[in-house]
């Protein structure tokens, strides 16, 4: 591989069109680091570093920090310990290598991936009858997996709004639920249970920790997802040990990138339980990466949770297209 002979570190804000509620707070607009590094041959490979304030830990001037430190010094080879750094140096190198052998990312990590990608996407809506419109444009755009965030308003009103798209999306079309962590254990075992009817695919996070998560699995019909539980191996090999979840939720931006998300990914299948890839709701610059990568590992079954850049009004770069529900890579 040539050297690299230069790099740029910017900082962007990213803004989204409506609010996204979550039970961490609501974001209508966060800031951004892109890596840009170029070799000799002016090849170029881009990263970005988006952390999400009450996801992960570090701060965006921490991120920027530790990317700008890893680029001084002397031993590359040793990747930043901050998670949302690392996925970005990880995705700008990825990226520079794939381009120096002009390859899509995807074939240059396997060559037998496909360029099209079945995606999972995030509806937004204050009301039922905010939501089901959009439901209803979203379905006829070819969608078959839908996701809402609940866990910010009371149980009812999130129930109200499950029904609501249920009652337009038909038994065909998966519907999946993520909490972050909202709930007590006895409200997330009396709240999912009132699930059971509504084919719910699973729900993410009802609540935070992995025995609560356990105990919650243990008493409920709906299978549960570990996603900021789910943020180190550490906590993946203790998740899948204690059989505290059904599914792991992999975020290459927030897990460090694609070789802690393929070792996460490996100790799931090994164990039995499914995977499912997702954005951090970050430019399309992260969520090309993730595409890439769930289409490289053949992680599309659960459907990726990567329908996510039309949430944005100010994308860094165009939006990878998106037809029939599958992202088209390229």
């Amino acid at each position: 591989m040539n050297l690299i002979t230069d790099a740029e570190v910017s900082r962007h804000l990213l803004k989204y069109r409506a609010p996204i509620v979550t039970a961490k707070g609501t974001f209508t607009e966060r800031p951004t680091v892109i890596l840009t590094i170029k070799d000799s041959d002016g090849s170029t490979g881009v990263g970005e570093a988006c952390p999400m304030v009450g996801f992960a830990d570090e701060t965006i001037d921490e991120t920027e920090k530790a990317i700008w430190d890893w680029l001084h010094t002397e031993d590359q080879n040793s990747p930043p310990l901050i998670p949302t750094a690392r996925a970005a140096i990880e995705g700008a190198l990825f990226d520079l290598k794939a381009k120096q052998q002009e390859k899509y990312l995807c074939h240059y990590l396997n060559p037998e991936s496909s360029l099209k990608v079945p995606v999972s996407i995030l509806v937004n809506g204050e009301t039922p009858s905010e939501l089901t419109a959009n439901v209803k444009q979203i379905v006829d755009d070819g969608f078959s997996s839908l996701k809402l965030k609940i866990g910010a308003r009371s149980f009812n009103e999130d129930l109200s709004r499950i029904n609501a798209m249920r009652e337009v999306a038909n038994s065909n079309i998966s519907i999946r639920l993520d909490a972050n962590g909202a709930w007590s254990v006895s409200e997330a075992i009396a709240n999912v249970n009132q699930l059971q009817d509504l084919s719910i695919e699973f729900i993410e996070e009802p609540v935070s920790g992995i025995e609560q998560l356990r105990e919650v699995r243990n008493a409920c019909g709906v299978p549960i997802a570990a996603d900021e539980t789910a943020l180190n191996i550490k906590a993946v090999e203790t998740l899948i040990e204690r059989e505290a979840v059904d599914c792991i939720i992999v975020k290459p931006s927030a897990i460090g990138g694609i070789v802690p998300s393929t070792q996460v990914t490996d100790l799931a299948r090994a164990s039995g339980i499914n995977v499912v890839v997702t954005s951090l709701l970050e430019s399309s610059i992260g969520v090309g990466l993730a595409a890439h990568f769930a289409s490289a590992l053949q992680l599309t079954d659960p459907a990726p949770g990567l329908a996510t850049s039309y949430l944005l009004l100010n994308d860094l770069i165009p939006a990878p297209e998106i037809k029939d529900g599958c992202i088209h890579l390229s």
